[in-house]
């Protein structure tokens, strides 16, 4: 399912999945679509947008983590936002999700999340205040799936020194910001 109130992301979203040769896709406007096919389907994976009036990405997982139908608590689920501050991260963290995804998004990273969470084993925890996916083994050790803390795809875990320091973020907006072309 890809959920979305903008239909013209909600449409590349879909394509982007239809190029991965997945084929019975639901599409929802809002979460409150979204948690009406819920409570009548199954899904595979639930790809939303965060931002969104009325039931936002956070509230849908969080709502499909607590109250959702049993049979879908643990469904994979990816928020998709062009918002990555810290604290909106740690609020898609906090509310379930398994991964968060910036925008614009690129065929090769959703599908490499897509893969990363498919090939995982990560059990799920339950407390009073969160429901979802184990995200312990910073503290408790790497997870079951990966004993020796690394995938076969990760970088190595050398690092040298920085050739440069890093950007701000106002220089990283100028990159990305469109910008008129004087001939």
């Amino acid at each position: 399912m890809v959920v979305d109130d903008n239909v013209q992301s909600l449409e590349i979203m879909v394509s982007v999945l239809m190029s991965f040769g997945v084929r019975n896709i639901v599409r929802a406007s809002d979460g409150a679509e979204a948690q009406e096919y819920v409570l009548r389907q199954v899904f595979d994976l639930v790809l939303t947008d965060a931002q969104m009036p009325g039931v936002d990405g956070y509230d849908l997982v969080r709502w499909i983590r607590r109250e959702g139908p049993e049979a879908t608590r643990v469904v994979p689920a990816l928020i998709v936002t062009a918002h990555t501050r810290r604290a909106n991260v740690m609020k898609a963290r906090d509310c379930g999700a398994n991964f968060i995804v910036a925008k614009p998004i690129t065929p090769a990273v959703l599908l490499r999340r897509i893969q990363w969470v498919a090939r995982g084993d990560r059990v799920f925890i339950e407390s009073e205040t969160y429901f979802g996916p184990d995200r312990r083994y910073k503290h408790e050790g790497p997870p079951p799936e990966f004993p020796d803390g690394r995938r076969r795809d990760d970088m190595p875990v050398e690092i040298g020194q920085a050739a440069e320091p890093n950007m701000s973020q106002d220089e990283l907006d100028n990159l990305i910001k469109p910008q008129k072309v004087t001939s």
